[in-house]
């Protein structure tokens, strides 16, 4: 491995506004970050894109350019999931920087201005930040304040002679003029917490805007290394109603091929429907081992465009993915407008085979349900339509499963020595997943479980759920 020292050099293009004995601690703190590995993400908020692009880019000079990312967010973009969550996919790897040129609260200040409600936005807003910052992002909020004069004062300072160029370098769609401080006030102090407090910088001379940009950095990254966050006090409960009691398995198709054909165009012209729309897809596979969850997916994206859906299968996580919060590693696969994503397994590892197997400790497990509540709110706020099948199977059903796919030569590859450990522990798993669907079975992401020990009654079920939610939806 590359030492720190040799990756991050004593010498820097030092902002002039900044001095060198300030610049020196950030260049020692941003090699501290890298030893500990640590992730920090800065948000810079403000009224005019011109002044934070400036203030931006003199930051960034001061630091080492392969310690850090950055990412502009237009809150007119934030039309479907996967744009909704690159505030989670942008965030910060292990021993890196991320600076974040705008964030949810530009989109927050949009959403109210269009004279809606965002008392629930704001709760989801909150919640994000809770998951970065116990999933160990140390989080730096920063709001460039100014008044009309200063801004027109700093016009000339900070950019070009006009005030917007037209292009994207300097105009950022934001109308000073909408972030009233009657509206944008309260919202800060709203939303200054603990785990991640609002810093306002009243912008004035450059050289000393820049230097308090810089300090109030150093001082909130080196206060959470010392003393670190607060422990969550989350807790896994049963709050909503589980389909699982309900479930009759002795259900079995009666028509299949002729259901299975006509379910087929609906998913079909349902698809056309949903292209067609603002609105996208979320489809979350969990359940038991053999209990039909890839004959489900094939079947329904056989009547599909592959234009439009994208099925992804989820697995242990990789290197790459183990340097983020754990969360990230779906978000980057969420769907655009007007397109389905469908996940082989999902994020509810989190809530079943990681706390019994031991991979997350049980601080982390109890937060999950309250950070998986908020990550499917962001899904369902950036128009998503959530469905979270649960594949039911009794354990008889499992093991002949089990033994036929042993005995065919064809499917051995689909029954591994882990298969028969997880078996092992089915009452342990019973109880796990009562309370996961216990937990997270909400109205904007229900959870649907389909009896599957007749797996043709299954598949006709899942097809039906999908045909069904969206004309729900859409018509």
């Amino acid at each position: 491995m590359v030492s720190f020292k040799s990756e991050f050099p004593n010498h820097h293009p030092m902002a002039a506004s900044v001095s060198d004995e300030l610049a020196e601690r950030l260049t020692l703190l941003q090699r501290r970050i890298v030893d500990e590995q640590r992730q920090v993400l800065v948000i810079f908020e403000g009224r005019s894109g011109r002044v934070m692009g400036r203030v931006i880019n003199e930051f960034m000079n001061l630091l080492e350019p392969r310690g850090m990312g950055y990412t502009h967010f237009i809150p007119e973009s934030i039309d479907s999931p996967r744009e909704m969550l690159r505030y989670i996919s942008r965030g910060p790897a292990k021993g890196k920087i991320g600076i974040y040129d705008r964030s949810w609260y530009s989109w927050l200040v949009a959403t109210a201005n269009k004279g809606d409600d965002i008392g629930e936005n704001v709760a989801t807003a909150m919640g994000l930040e809770r998951y970065l910052c116990n999933n160990g992002v140390i989080m730096v909020k920063i709001f460039l304040n100014m008044s009309d004069e200063v801004l027109d004062s700093l016009a000339k300072t900070y950019g070009s002679k006009s005030k917007k160029s037209g292009t994207f370098l300097t105009d950022d769609h934001i109308d000073p003029k909408k972030w009233d401080g009657k509206l944008v006030m309260p919202l800060i102090a709203s939303t200054s917490t603990v785990l991640a407090p609002w810093d306002i910088i009243n912008v004035s001379d450059p050289e000393v805007t820049m230097a308090t940009v810089v300090h109030t950095f150093i001082s909130r990254v080196e206060h959470v290394l010392e003393f670190g966050i607060p422990a969550s006090d989350a807790k896994v409960e049963s709050l909503f109603p589980n389909p699982r009691k309900e479930a009759d398995l002795t259900l079995r198709a009666k028509s299949y091929k002729g259901e299975l054909e006509e379910l087929s165009r609906e998913v079909s012209r349902m698809q056309t429907k949903l292209a067609d729309s603002k609105r996208s897809m979320v489809i979350v596979f969990e359940g038991w081992d053999a209990a039909g969850k890839g004959g489900s997916i094939k079947r329904l994206v056989r009547a599909m465009s592959p234009r439009g859906y994208y099925v992804c299968p989820v697995a242990a996580p990789a290197r790459d993915e183990k340097l983020h919060t754990y969360l990230w590693r779906f978000s980057y696969n969420m769907p655009k407008k007007g397109h389905i994503t469908i996940y082989d397994r999902s994020w509810y590892g989190r809530m079943m085979v990681e706390p019994i197997e031991g991979f997350c400790t049980e601080e982390e497990y109890q937060r999950s349900a309250e950070e998986i509540r908020n990550f499917e709110r962001q899904i369902h706020d950036a128009g998503g339509i959530v469905i979270k099948f649960w594949m039911e199977i009794s354990n008889e059903e499992q093991l002949a499963r089990f033994q036929a796919r042993q005995e065919n030569p064809y499917k051995q590859w689909k029954i591994t020595d882990e298969d028969w450990r997880n078996r092992e522990k089915w009452d342990v798993y019973q109880e796990y997943v009562d309370r996961m669907i216990e937990s997270t079975n909400t109205d904007y992401a229900p959870w649907v479980v389909v009896e599957s020990e007749d797996k043709k009654y299954g598949r006709l079920k899942v097809l039906r759920t999908v045909v069904e939610t969206l004309k729900r939806e859409l018509d």
